[in-house]
C-alpha cells in the first residue's frame, strides 16, 4: 500500500499562521500601550483577525483528510474511532489546563475567585476545535454517509454562523450554568466560542471534503482557481450587505457577531489556500523548492500544537511559571524595535522546538509515546496531590 499524499500547501498554512500568530501575540503582550493606541497598530489588529479563524479552518482541513484515508474504521465504534475520541477530549481538557489558576485540585475549589473560575471556564481555541471535532465524530457515527455528512456539515455551518447575532444576547445564556455560557458567546470573555468560531472548522471541513473527491478525480486545480474566486465573492459579498441600509439583527456587533464579518474572514482563508496550492504546484519539481517552501516553515504548521502550547507557556507564562515569563519581564514596556527583536529570537525558539518535536516524533515514536504519557501524568499528579 503506497503511502499517503502529504499535502505540504496545507502544512505551509498552518505554518504561515503560527508565524502570524506568534507575532501578534508578542506585539500584543509587549509592546507600549502608547505604540498600541496608533493607527497604524489598529490596522495591525485587523490583520490578525485571521489568525484563530486560521488555526479552526487548518484543523477542519486536516480531519477532512484524516477521516476520509480512514473511512470505514471512522464510522463505527471501532478502535481507530476511539482513539480519535480521545485525541479530542484530550485537546479540550489541554484547553482548559492551560487556564488553570493553581497546580493544585484542593487550592482551585477552596481559593480561586470568580474572576479566576470565569478565566478557567472561558472558551479557548483548543476547545472550540475539541468539542467540534468531538460532534463531528458523532455525526459520522450517526449517518454513516458521506453524501448526507457533507451537506449536514454545511447546513450547521450556516446554522452556527446566523444564530450568533441572537445567542450573543444577554438573556440567550441568564439560565445556562456558567461553564455552558462561556462556550456558546464571548460575553463572558471567552476568546473563540461555538458561535462563530465553529463555523471556521466546519468551513475548513467542507471545502478539505471537496477538494480531496476533486483531487482523486484529478481536476484539483480547477477546483482551486474556483475556490479562489470563491473567496473574491465571499469578501466582496460580506462588506457589500454590511453597508446596506437595513439590519436582520437588532443586536449586531460587526466584529464580534457578524456573519458579513464571518464570510469575509472565510473568504481571505480561501485566498490564502488556494494561492499557497498554486505556489507548491509551480515549485514542486523545481530545484529552488525549499526556498519557496521552507522546511522550517512546514514542520512549524506540521507540529502547530506542540507550538501553540509552548508559546503560551513561555510569553504568557502558567502555574509552574507565572513570574518566569516574557510578559512579567517586559510586558508592555518594549520599543516597536524591542518587540520586533523579541519576536524574531522568539520565533527562532518556537521553530527549534518545533524541528525537535518533529524529529523525535517521527524518528523515535515509542520515545515520544513515553514523553506525552510522562508529562501529562506528572500534570495530573501534581494537580490531585498539591496541597497549595
Amino acid at each position: 500500500m503506497s503511502k499517503p499524499q502529504r499535502y505540504r500547501f496545507l502544512d505551509l498554512y498552518r505554518g504561515l499562521i503560527v508565524l502570524f500568530m506568534l507575532e501578534g501575540h508578542v506585539l500584543r503582550a509587549l509592546l507600549t500601550p502608547e505604540l498600541q493606541q496608533e493607527s497604524w497598530f489598529m490596522q495591525h489588529e485587523l490583520l490578525h483577525g485571521l489568525t484563530g479563524p486560521g488555526f479552526l479552518f487548518g484543523a477542519g482541513f486536516a480531519f477532512a483528510i484524516a477521516t476520509q484515508r480512514r473511512w470505514d474504521h471512522l464510522i463505527a465504534w471501532t478502535p481507530a474511532f476511539l482513539r480519535r475520541i480521545w485525541r479530542v477530549v484530550l485537546i479540550i481538557f489541554i484547553g482548559y489546563a492551560l487556564h488553570l489558576p493553581y497546580l493544585s485540585l484542593r487550592k482551585t475549589f477552596t481559593q480561586s475567585t470568580p474572576q479566576q473560575w470565569d478565566a478557567l471556564f472561558a472558551f479557548d481555541v483548543l476547545q472550540c476545535i475539541g468539542l467540534t471535532l468531538l460532534g463531528l465524530r458523532l455525526l459520522l457515527v450517526i449517518l454513516r454517509n458521506e453524501k448526507v455528512f457533507v451537506w449536514s456539515v454545511i447546513i450547521l455551518g450556516l446554522a452556527i454562523v446566523y444564530a450568533t447575532p441572537p445567542v450573543w444576547e444577554p438573556r440567550f445564556v441568564v439560565s445556562l450554568p456558567r461553564v455552558m455560557a462561556q462556550a456558546v458567546n464571548g460575553l463572558g470573555a471567552s476568546p473563540f466560542p461555538i458561535f462563530p468560531f465553529s463555523g471556521f472548522l466546519l468551513s475548513g471541513t467542507v471545502v478539505a471534503w471537496l477538494f480531496l473527491r476533486r483531487a482523486q478525480e484529478g481536476t484539483e486545480d480547477r477546483f482551486t482557481r474556483n475556490l479562489a474566486i470563491f473567496g473574491v465573492s465571499l469578501v466582496g459579498f460580506g462588506y457589500g450587505i454590511d453597508v446596506l441600509p437595513f439590519q436582520t439583527y437588532g443586536n449586531y456587533n460587526f466584529w464580534f457577531t457578524s456573519p458579513n464579518y464571518f464570510w469575509i474572514r472565510l473568504g481571505y482563508l480561501l485566498l490564502l489556500l488556494s494561492g499557497l496550492w498554486l505556489l507548491e504546484s509551480l515549485v514542486r519539481h523545481r530545484e529552488d523548492h525549499d526556498i519557496w517552501m521552507p522546511k522550517w516553515l512546514i514542520n512549524l504548521g506540521i507540529e502547530s500544537f506542540a507550538v501553540y502550547i509552548a508559546h503560551l507557556i513561555l510569553l504568557y507564562g502558567w502555574v509552574t511559571n507565572p513570574l518566569d515569563n516574557m510578559t512579567s519581564w517586559w510586558g508592555l514596556k518594549l520599543t516597536l524595535w524591542q518587540s520586533t527583536f523579541a519576536f524574531i529570537l522568539f520565533t527562532i525558539v518556537m521553530v527549534g522546538i518545533s524541528q525537535l518535536w518533529h524529529f523525535v516524533k517521527k524518528r523515535h515514536p515509542v520515545l515520544m509515546q513515553g514523553v506525552y504519557w510522562y508529562l501529562g501524568g506528572m500534570v495530573v499528579y501534581q494537580f490531585l496531590v498539591n496541597p497549595y
